[in-house]
């Protein structure tokens, strides 16, 4: 029988459960607004992909901390499950090179191709970390 407690474990998955709806989350609906900015008040899309930054970085840093913190206190795992988490954490990785990647360009192709792929990622890593879980 399972008790209900708030512990460690419990504050562990509630930040990365945190995190990872920030980056994701954050992604779909930035990505969402663009266009209709674009067309409005083009001038505040700098502004407003600045301040996205200032959120999103530090959480998606966060949704990494609390992953290798979720890795290590695991108990043991098999084979399957570890080959899922080594992808997950590939498409992570991909998910932060790709958004890094959209930010640090000033070529139209290269960013809506990275961002494509790092919303694409994120989502398949969450997708994962969810099969992951349960």
């Amino acid at each position: 029988m399972r008790d209900v407690t708030f512990d460690s474990e419990t504050l562990r998955v509630l930040l990365h459960v945190l995190a990872v709806c920030v980056w994701v989350g954050g992604q779909i609906v930035v990505g969402a607004i663009v266009p209709a900015l674009r067309r409005t008040h083009p001038e505040a899309l700098p502004g407003i992909a600045k301040a996205f930054g200032r959120i999103a970085w530090p959480f998606f840093g966060i949704a990494v901390f609390t992953g290798i913190w979720n890795m290590v206190s695991l108990p043991g795992t098999s084979a399957g499950w570890n080959a899922l988490l080594g992808i997950k954490m590939l498409l992570v990785a991909l998910s932060g090179a790709s958004a890094w990647l959209h930010q640090s360009t000033d070529k139209t192709s290269v960013r809506g191709a990275s961002a494509g792929v790092a919303l694409l990622a994120s989502l398949a890593a969450l997708v994962m970390g969810v099969m992951l879980s349960g």
